[in-house]
């Protein structure tokens, strides 16, 4: 099995263009994972030479940067990603909800009258805590939708309780009070 350097803390990846869920997912686990839907192959192999780990399905890829491309196989995103958690141990590394899913900058958190434009108004009249990306101003929150996505991201990391919970960092799928 290939050895991956992760020397510089946190795995960051970059995936390739048939890997846009995978990303998104990665993102929802707060992992820095750049993802474009033009990325070529040099642009994928120069960012794995800068600390990102590239993510393919394609076999030449990874033969091109070998121990720096994981090959996943053609499955669906949720088991491609359980397998990079398994890989990498991401469970570790995971803080959710610390990005945005669409451009993946860190979110910050917003005054409740800033968000109100773009929350649907039965929401804004019961939740105060919103966050908001400051490249592309999409404004997130932990709404109804919140123990849902809670349980994706323990599949996804394949921690199934709270002893499991424990044994991975506990923090790793909670938010910590304010956080989102």
């Amino acid at each position: 099995m290939t050895r991956f350097c992760t020397r510089w803390g946190k795995p960051r990846f970059v995936c390739d263009v048939h890997l846009a869920k995978v990303a998104k997912y990665l993102r929802l686990l707060g992992f820095d994972t750049f993802y474009r839907n033009d990325i070529s192959d040099d642009e994928l192999i120069a960012r794995t030479r800068c600390g990102r780990i590239g993510v393919t399905c394609d076999r030449r890829l990874q033969s091109r940067a070998p121990g720096r491309i994981v090959v996943l196989r053609c499955e669906g995103a949720e088991e491609q990603v359980r397998r990079l958690a398994a890989i990498f141990s991401l469970a570790r590394h995971a803080r959710p909800f610390r990005r945005s899913l669409c451009c993946n900058r860190l979110v910050e958190p917003v005054p409740k009258a800033a968000a109100w434009p773009q929350v649907p108004t039965e929401t804004y009249r019961w939740l105060s805590g919103y966050w908001r990306c400051p490249k592309c101003k999409k404004v997130y929150w932990k709404g109804t939708h919140a123990k849902r996505m809670h349980r994706k991201i323990l599949e996804l990391l394949s921690v199934s309780g709270k002893s499991d919970e424990k044994r991975a960092g506990g923090k790793c799928v909670e938010s910590n009070g304010g956080d989102p």
